[in-house]
């Protein structure tokens, strides 16, 4: 583990960069507080229009809207489409399968996320985001995982990781345990601080989460890049924030992004 003086040094000329409304405060509570920008990816989800203006609404009442960016991109309605436990991992995040007009917004989802980051991401000197496997297993946040990491590559800039997984993204986890080397810091999670954030979010119908959270006591990030192996490491590096979360939902026709809402909801008995 790091020393303190390193975590300082992690927040000077910082961005977090988070794929939807409530992320930053999910995977990323302990440091959110602390970054000079946070930067939201999606808003609209164009299945639920009024998902959007509920979104908004929170921003605008956000208590770190002075600090926040939103890219109001539209959700790709790529959640659960990979092949878990063990997807594919592409240029653009996870190769998604059975599903050709998602899979194509998916990429030029991509696209848009490099151009609309780039000058954000150049300005920086250290950019949090999240890690390769999505935290609890999300395709959209290994999309914008591969879109920072092209371009933290690109600006020579630091880059770190959440340390979230769950039994959904544990197998691809795996893969990328094996960089021992890695520097990483440590930040204490202040319960009161987020339920107050998240309090904000419910008002106004923008929660996506469970109702009842259970705050870690701390987080730790990682600095990347982590390059995936062929081989699964028996066990994390560093320590990892685990949520059990039950059998994976299976994708069906004309999904929506509440499925992940309405699923978490009956497994934890919401």
């Amino acid at each position: 583990m790091t020393t303190s003086d390193t975590l300082v040094h992690a927040f000077e000329d910082s961005v977090l960069v988070v794929a939807h409304p409530d992320d930053e405060i999910l995977w990323f509570g302990s440091i959110a507080p602390k970054v000079d920008k946070i930067v939201i990816c999606f808003l609209n989800d164009p299945i639920r229009p009024k998902m959007a203006e509920a979104r908004r609404q929170t921003l605008a009442a956000h208590p770190w809207r002075d600090r926040m960016v939103s890219l109001e991109l539209d959700e790709t309605d790529a959640f659960s489409r990979a092949n878990w436990p063990l997807p594919e991992t592409t240029k653009f995040g996870l190769r998604i399968v059975k599903a050709r007009q998602i899979e194509t917004a998916y990429r030029i989802c991509y696209r848009r996320l490099h151009s609309l980051l780039a000058p954000i991401i150049r300005d920086a000197r250290n950019v949090f985001t999240h890690n390769p496997w999505g935290e609890y297993g999300h395709e959209e946040h290994v999309l914008v995982h591969r879109a920072v990491g092209s371009l933290t590559a690109e600006y020579k800039k630091n880059v770190w990781y959440s340390n979230y997984a769950s039994n959904w993204s544990q197998g691809l986890m795996s893969l990328y345990q094996e960089q021992s080397g890695q520097p990483t810091v440590e930040s204490d999670v202040d319960a009161a601080i987020l339920e107050a954030v998240a309090g904000v979010y419910r008002a106004y119908g923008a929660w996506t989460w469970f109702d009842e959270v259970r705050w870690f006591p701390n987080e730790v990030f990682v600095k990347g890049p982590l390059c995936q192996t062929e081989r699964r490491a028996p066990e994390a590096f560093f320590p990892v924030n685990m949520l059990d979360l039950g059998e994976r939902p299976q994708p069906a026709p004309a999904r929506t992004s509440s499925l992940l809402r309405r699923t978490l909801r009956r497994l934890l008995g919401g």
